[in-house]
């Protein structure tokens, strides 16, 4: 099990954050512990909910990130790992590709192949052959293919 600790020091208050990773757990679970109810902990509450679905933990080589599904580029499979490119840099993830499909908003991303996913969102180009194949240009230059396989479904996502 890793273990990550933070300690926040505002003003004369003391904030201690937690990260322990255990891979028996499946889905991420936050507990607050405190002696009472503050402003601040009902904000981190509203922060923690609203947020849950709009980031995703990643791995890099500082440790422990959370990326903003908006500044997501892609998310694709690589030497038997997940990687999730941002608009930052490349990160790592310990879930499937399946399991960040169904995690994430399907009006943003785009499944476009078994082993890539794209932020819809950052697609700066998309040339549609004769052939029924699609390239796919993003804003930040890389070029993918959709395969055949899903060329329909992006077709009716994208109501082309």
């Amino acid at each position: 099990m890793e273990k990550f600790i933070v300690r926040r020091r505002k003003d004369s208050d003391h904030m201690k954050v937690e990260i322990s990773i255990d891979p028996t757990y499946k889905e991420p679970k936050v507990i607050i512990l405190t002696d009472k109810m503050t402003d601040d902990i009902e904000h981190l509450m509203q922060i923690i909910t609203t947020s849950a679905e709009s980031t995703l933990l990643a791995f890099s080589h500082k440790g422990v990130e959370l990326i903003d599904s908006k500044e997501i580029v892609r998310i694709y499979t690589e030497q038997k790992k997940v990687c999730v490119q941002s608009i930052h840099g490349v990160y790592t993830v310990r879930l499937r590709l399946y399991e960040l499909e169904e995690k994430l908003n399907p009006q943003m991303f785009l499944r476009i192949s078994n082993a890539e996913i794209v932020n819809r969102y950052m697609i700066k180009h998309m040339d549609i052959s004769r052939t029924g194949t699609i390239g796919v240009e993003l804003k930040n230059g890389t070029k993918t293919y959709a395969s055949r396989r899903y060329v329909s479904k992006i077709k009716k996502q994208l109501g082309i």
